[in-house]
């Protein structure tokens, strides 16, 4: 279980699927699977976990993604959504951001745009892709 921004929503999802799907998620649930530091028979964290500062249907779009290998974006949440990949170290989602931001860009967009590419969470692919 996660609880997800200012809102507090609760957001439900399977561990081994998010784990499997991200390294950022797997480091963060402690699923104890291969390769992992946890000692054999060590408990993983329960939750919930809170995320705070990511609004829920932001995350709710990563999760999207890590079940389908798709996503449902719109304008207004679509570079944050970008953020967010480029954070959880999800390359595929990042670029369906930038496919979606560059096919939708528009006038009253292209400020935050430039912002979200020259931030340090805007790794050099985003830059040159924006």
């Amino acid at each position: 279980t996660f609880v997800v921004g200012r809102e507090q929503q609760k957001v439900f999802a399977h561990r081994c699927v998010l784990a499997c799907r991200c390294q950022a998620f797997q480091g963060m649930l402690g699923q104890g699977l291969a390769g992992s530091e946890d000692p054999p028979g060590s408990i993983p964290p329960q939750g919930p976990f809170v995320l705070g500062n990511v609004q829920p249907e932001v995350f709710l779009a990563v999760i999207e993604f890590l079940y389908t290998n798709s996503v449902t974006l719109n304008s207004h949440i679509a570079l944050e959504v970008l953020t967010s990949s480029v954070e959880y170290g999800l390359q595929d989602l990042c670029k369906l951001c930038i496919k979606f931001i560059k096919d939708t860009l528009s006038v009253e967009q292209v400020c935050e745009a430039l912002q979200v590419s020259v931030t340090p969470v805007g790794s050099q692919r985003v830059k040159n892709n924006l």
